[in-house]
């Protein structure tokens, strides 16, 4: 760990014991990564592969069989309002509004009331729902459900923000003006960010570093620094049918394969 680093995952590994105590099954073997100041680190793999369990491990919902997670020097034990996590099913509230729901955070952390209004409206107008938030969430679309649970997520002002597949149920079009979206929050917090994700166009439009794993057991393969992230503006792809992201998306998809 050096003093840039915000998570160091070291050593890591996930048995899980089958029903009435059968057979193990070894999720994750043996991983080691860290996560730097600034990073936007996407991890890709078969499905199956530990990628979600991972990251439940760095989020503090899951603790490791072996090795260890610490973040900002300090161990990993539960979750932390310095540690966001989003889901792919948005996880609000229903009887509240959107208001409300990115409110509860700050509210139950004892946040003065101007502040936790300050912060909730900053965040609703940096995902675009400044006309829905006196809105339900069934009320809303899915792709704006998703934008309310990283404003929730958001408002708490981590400093790492994980993200499991967040976009996975979201239609074509939505998907994209997400990516569009993230890019610009982690742009505009400068927090870092892991994202799991089944894509590896989005992986690689969206990351400063591309994390593959193997099949099961887990554990990283290869690793990609990676700057396409910073020719991405507004849904503008050219740089998807250069040469240099072709052949980079083939080798990606050609190590997922293998392993």
């Amino acid at each position: 760990m050096n003093d840039n680093t915000v998570m160091s995952v070291k050593n890591v590994s996930v048995k899980y014991k089958g029903a009435n105590d059968s057979a193990e099954t070894l999720a994750l073997e043996n991983v080691n990564l860290d996560v730097n100041d600034g990073d936007f680190v996407c991890i890709l793999g078969p499905s199956g592969c530990g990628k979600s369990t991972l990251l439940n491990v760095m989020g503090g919902l899951l603790e490791a069989t072996e090795g260890s997670v610490e973040m900002l020097g300090e161990a990993v034990r539960g979750v932390d309002p310095k540690r966001a996590i989003v889901f792919q099913q948005p996880t609000l509230y229903p009887w509240m509004d959107v208001y409300s729901n990115i409110a509860f955070g700050p509210n139950v952390r004892g946040i003065k009331s101007e502040e936790t209004d300050r912060r909730t409206k900053e965040y609703i107008e940096l995902v675009g729902l400044e006309d829905f938030a006196h809105s339900k969430p069934y009320e809303l679309s899915g792709g704006m459900r998703q934008r309310a649970a990283l404003a929730r997520a958001l408002v708490n002002d981590p400093v790492l923000i994980l993200l499991d597949e967040p976009f996975g149920a979201l239609d074509a079009f939505t998907r994209t003006t997400m990516q569009d979206l993230i890019r610009k929050v982690w742009k505009s917090t400068k927090c870092s960010a892991v994202m799991i994700t089944h894509d590896v166009d989005e992986a690689l439009s969206l990351a400063t570093r591309v994390i593959t794993m193997s099949a099961l057991p887990g554990t990283i393969i290869k690793e990609f620094d990676v700057n396409f992230t910073n020719y991405a503006e507004d849904s503008e792809e050219d740089f998807r049918y250069t040469k240099e992201y072709l052949d980079l998306r083939r080798e990606v998809l050609h190590l997922i394969k293998q392993k």
